[in-house]
């Protein structure tokens, strides 16, 4: 009997992956090969066949904060004038007494982990590109959002006996997988079609 030991948390979520410079594999739309969507400092695609790139338009947040050197009291003031924005330093009047300080000015991408960006119809959320380990099994979708990701399933669908690591914490990395990939009656057809998959990455990967 095969036992599988969950993993807690979601650390397959698109958010954790990319918080943890983790890529998340796209197909590329000038070649339909592997792409990486990263996250650093701005949300990227990359292809690694034809090199072709697209950037995410991020919206930034800019606020000044600090204590006020009279009142003593802190503040945290958003700065929407476009001259400030490029300055590390702003003169900022305290909202409560304003007295003009001069602070620190804090630059924050504004979409932060927003749960609104979801996997949906098998494609990323933000260049609408359809995931590259992605594949169907009677009609429904089946996806991995990396190589890792990809090992996980295989790992956890062919299992007989899956484990809970803890019984008291209930986000587990299986959690938001849907019913059909857990049913026993879809064990086998589930795993070979993820394997397919494997070996197409595995195929693209060698070419690369």
């Amino acid at each position: 009997m095969k036992r599988f030991f969950d993993e807690l948390g979601e650390p397959y979520s698109i958010w954790y992956l990319l918080h943890h410079g983790k890529p998340v594999l796209v197909e590329c739309p000038k070649c339909a090969g592997p792409a990486s969507i990263t996250d650093n400092e701005s949300i990227e695609m990359r292809c690694s066949h034809c090199f072709y790139m697209q950037k995410y338009p991020m919206d930034y947040d800019y606020r000044a904060s600090g204590v006020c050197t009279s009142c003593e009291r802190w503040f945290n003031v958003q700065v929407t004038d476009k001259g400030q924005q490029q300055h590390k330093n702003v003169h900022i009047r305290c909202p409560y007494c304003h007295t003009s300080n001069q602070v620190p000015l804090n630059k924050k991408t504004s979409h932060g982990c927003s749960s609104g960006f979801v996997i949906k119809d098998g494609k990323d959320p933000f260049f609408q590109l359809n995931l590259y380990l992605l594949t169907h099994y009677r009609g429904k979708l089946i996806w991995a959002l990396n190589h890792e990701h990809l090992n996980y399933l295989i790992d956890y669908i062919s299992a007989d006996l899956r484990m809970k690591p803890s019984l008291y914490i209930k986000r587990h990395a299986s959690y938001r997988l849907p019913k059909y990939m857990k049913d026993a009656k879809n064990r086998d057809g589930i795993v070979k079609a993820l394997q397919k998959v494997q070996h197409k990455y595995e195929h693209s990967h060698n070419i690369v």
